[in-house]
This record gives structure tokens, C-alpha cells and sequence, in this order.
């Protein structure tokens, strides 16, 4: 069956075949007697070499994209890394910058005050709710004592409250335990600054009757023994005097902010007694005031 249909178109192709050398013959240029054989080799291999040399060229272009690609990207990366090391070195300039200027304002501020001070790293905190402590990198050996104010060029921060030779515990004006006797800045009115835990502060016993506003400046009275006079502790951010009782209800907002500390400031010499004939005449009218009350 596949013999007689070979047969049926062999002869078709034969004239095909000589038909293409009869066109080939007419078709070569005069003066040019090409075999038709090496024509038709040519006419037959010349395509496929134009096509071999397209993809060859393609081919090339295409691993010469690639290796270009492949050079840039490293060098990209090369730059990057670069980049990357000049920003650490930048933030950690901008870092050291930082941490001189807060030095040297501590520095200063020892040098204006009568209070002899040690400065200290803060190195860990008390994640607890109610708890609000630090630890910081300087303890008895330092010369600090148990009870010792620890402030910042803010305002208080607390006060000592466990020690080891390199170390100490430090007890948060935020901590639910803490107190420190204080008044008004603007009229000396008195009370006591008690911890109401992560960033809150009130200001407690003080009568319905006394003047206290939105906005008063709280500050450290000294006659606790501990904070040194005058020293900033919050500011009033909310007088309540519909409370029930004698006395009103006045919440502070921390002066320091405590959650974003790196130094402080504790100051080891003892607090001097207290001698009324040095105290200012408002202190002493105030608390003439208070007696006469009782």
C-alpha cells in the first residue's frame, strides 16, 4: 500500500526537482556557471545559516544582558552595603552626640548644685505594672545609700531602693509605694505626690478649699529628707473637688518621662537636717498656717 502511494507521487516530485534546477540555471547571474547542485546546497543551507547566526547572535546578546545584569547587581549590592555601613556609623555618631550633650548637662548641673551627684546608666527595667523600677550600673561602692534621691535635669525620678556593691534598685515616683512631699509652685500649697502606676501621679491630702489648677507646676518641698527643695515632679492635668471627703482629687502628669530614661543623676551627699531658720519665709508661713489649722 505505502509502495503504490510512493510510486503514485514520485513522479511529481522528480518534476519538481528538475524544475527547480531549470529555475535555478535561469535565475544564475551571466557570466556564472554555478553546478545547480551547489545552488540548490546553498539555496537550501543558506537560510538555515541566517537562522543559526540569529539565534547565535541572540544567544549572545542575551548572556551578555545576563553577565551585565548580574555586574550591576553585585555592584549594587557592593553600594548598598556601603550605604548601610555609613548609616550605622552616622546613628552611631548621632548617638554618641547625644549621649555627650545629656553628659555634659549633668555635668553642669552638678557643678550649679550645692548636692554632690553620681551619674549612672539605666540598664534594666521591671517590666510589672505596678512595680515601676530600674536598675541602674552604680551602687555602694560609688558612695550611694539606701533612700538617695535619683533625679534627672527634668525633674525626680525616685529613690534608691535596694544596693549592691555595683548596683542599685531604683524605686519609681510612679510605683504604687512611692510618696513624695510636695507643693504648688505657684502658691505652696501642700501635699503628697503618691504613684499611681505607668505614667501617672496624684497629688493627695490636699483640702477642696485649696487653690489648685490645671497646668500648677508640682515640686519637691525637701522637708521629706530625701528630694532636695524645688525639684520638678508633674504638672496638674486634672482637679477634682466634687469628690466625696475633705480632700480634693488631683492627678499629675510625671514631669520625667521615665519610659524613654538612659541616665540619671543620684545624689550622695546626705540631706542636711532640717533647720528652720534657713527655710524660706513662704515654707515656714505654710506650715505655721497648717498648725494653726490643726
Amino acid at each position: 500500500m505505502g509502495g503504490k502511494s510512493f510510486k503514485s507521487i514520485f513522479p511529481a516530485i522528480l518534476f519538481l526537482f528538475c524544475a527547480a534546477l531549470v529555475l535555478m540555471a535561469v535565475w544564475s547571474p551571466k557570466g556564472q556557471a554555478e553546478d545547480p547542485v551547489d545552488v540548490l546546497s546553498l539555496e537550501t543551507i543558506g537560510p538555515l545559516a541566517t537562522l543559526t547566526s540569529a539565534v547565535a547572535l541572540k544567544v549572545e546578546s542575551v548572556w551578555r544582558d545576563y553577565f551585565h545584569l548580574v555586574n550591576v547587581n553585585q555592584e549594587n549590592q557592593r553600594l548598598n552595603n556601603i550605604i548601610s555601613r555609613q548609616n550605622r556609623q552616622i546613628a552611631l555618631l548621632s548617638e554618641e552626640r547625644e549621649e555627650n550633650a545629656r553628659l555634659r548637662e549633668l555635668l553642669a548641673m552638678r557643678e550649679r548644685s550645692p548636692h554632690s551627684f553620681i551619674a549612672a546608666k539605666i540598664i534594666a527595667w521591671d517590666p510589672g505594672p505596678f512595680h515601676q523600677s530600674i536598675i541602674i550600673d552604680a551602687g555602694s561602692a560609688d558612695g550611694i545609700v539606701p533612700d538617695a534621691a535619683v533625679i534627672t535635669l527634668d525633674g525626680v525620678v525616685g529613690r534608691i531602693a535596694e544596693l549592691s556593691p555595683h548596683y542599685a534598685k531604683v524605686l519609681l515616683i510612679t510605683d504604687l509605694s512611692s510618696g513624695v512631699d510636695a507643693f504648688v509652685a505657684r502658691n505652696r500649697v501642700s501635699g503628697l505626690v503618691v504613684g499611681g502606676g505607668p505614667g501617672k501621679l496624684s497629688l493627695d491630702y490636699v483640702l477642696k478649699a485649696e487653690d489648685v489648677r490645671l497646668g500648677d507646676s508640682i515640686v519637691s518641698s525637701g522637708l521629706d529628707g530625701i528630694f532636695p527643695a524645688g525639684v520638678p515632679l508633674g504638672i496638674v492635668t486634672l482637679v477634682d473637688k466634687m469628690s466625696m471627703g475633705f480632700f480634693m482629687r488631683a492627678e499629675i502628669s510625671p514631669q520625667v518621662e521615665l519610659g524613654s530614661l538612659e541616665e540619671v543623676l543620684i545624689i550622695t551627699k546626705g540631706p542636711v537636717p532640717l533647720d528652720w531658720l534657713s527655710l524660706g519665709t513662704d515654707v515656714k508661713a505654710l506650715y505655721q498656717k497648717k498648725n494653726q489649722k490643726k
